[in-house]
């Protein structure tokens, strides 16, 4: 488990959650290089807020992005993941669509919040580019054994588990895996947002979040005990000094969020916080706590 304050909107006592994989490893990485990731998401809003965020920041490059049923049913999602790198003129970004359900249950998916198209009922353009011929789970693997891979899941845990089950040996090659999930009870704001006790991405997929939790992966989780905080919501005032600003990624943040600003009237940064702790995890600070996952409540 990590403890987690000062992130760029100041926290007090937030915490996010880590298990930590036994032994040590020696990386060998020039500190000033940026950090390979992966983006294994099931893109909504706050996810392409994340992306947005990733492409901004030069401590990290984006090798792949690949993407699961979630806020929106795969096939938005997937082409929701183009249609942001469209938006900035990003091509050489591979995205790979991943599983259509979780591995034992329905979907239940949350377009009350994202809209019907997972981007805020935006009508944006259908994208030009195009998929990779891969699916997730593959492409999850290979970029995994080129090793030097850093992996950032911001959507249910399905390709992940799945490509453990395919390759357990990825456990090993990864460098470390950061998870936005999670409701841990460890600050005042740590408690469910589908249930009382279940944060969306586990309640969507508990198996894969319970195997991915038990695997010994190197895993840091961004929880709603950080990202519910509301020192570091989105509040109008906040949104409405930012969507006048004369960028691109203004305009963007507009276009898919003014629905759910409307309707909310502000909104949790919920997936841009967890690569915000890989861009920089001094911003936070950590605790290691034992995690577990429950599967047969719900």
């Amino acid at each position: 488990m990590w403890a987690a304050r000062d992130w760029r909107i100041r926290f007090h006592k937030s915490c996010l959650r880590r298990a930590k994989a036994p032994g040590s490893r020696c990386w060998g990485r020039a500190s000033n290089l940026p950090k390979d990731i992966i983006i294994d998401c099931d893109v909504g809003i706050d996810d392409a807020l994340a992306i947005m965020l990733a492409l901004a920041s030069k401590e990290v490059k984006i090798r792949a992005i690949t993407t699961v049923a979630g806020n929106a049913e795969v096939e938005k999602t997937s082409q929701n993941a183009l249609k942001v790198l469209e938006a900035f003129d990003v091509s050489d970004i591979p995205v790979a669509r991943g599983h259509a359900r979780p591995l034992n249950r329905e979907l239940y998916t949350a377009g009350y919040v994202h809209g019907l198209d997972g981007l805020g009922d935006a009508d944006l353009p259908r994208p030009k580019l195009k998929l990779d011929s891969r699916h997730a789970v593959d492409l999850i693997i290979e970029e995994a054994e080129r090793g030097d891979l850093h992996l950032v899941c911001t959507g249910p845990l399905t390709n992940l588990a799945s490509a453990l089950i395919k390759a357990p040996h990825i456990v090993e090659r990864l460098r470390d895996v950061t998870i936005m999930g999670g409701a841990f009870g460890l600050t005042p704001y740590g408690f469910g947002n589908v249930t009382p006790v279940s944060e969306f991405n586990a309640y969507v997929d508990p198996e894969a979040a319970k195997m991915v939790f038990a695997s010994g992966l190197k895993l840091t989780a961004v929880g709603l005990d950080v990202t519910t905080d509301p020192k570091a919501t989105l509040t109008k005032d906040k949104y409405e000094r930012l969507v006048v600003l004369p960028s691109r990624g203004a305009r963007f943040l507009k276009k898919i969020s003014a629905n759910l600003m409307k309707s909310w009237g502000s909104f949790c940064l919920h997936d841009p916080m967890a690569i915000a702790y890989v861009v920089d995890p001094t911003l936070f600070t950590v605790k290691e706590y034992p995690v577990d996952v429950e599967t047969e409540g719900i």
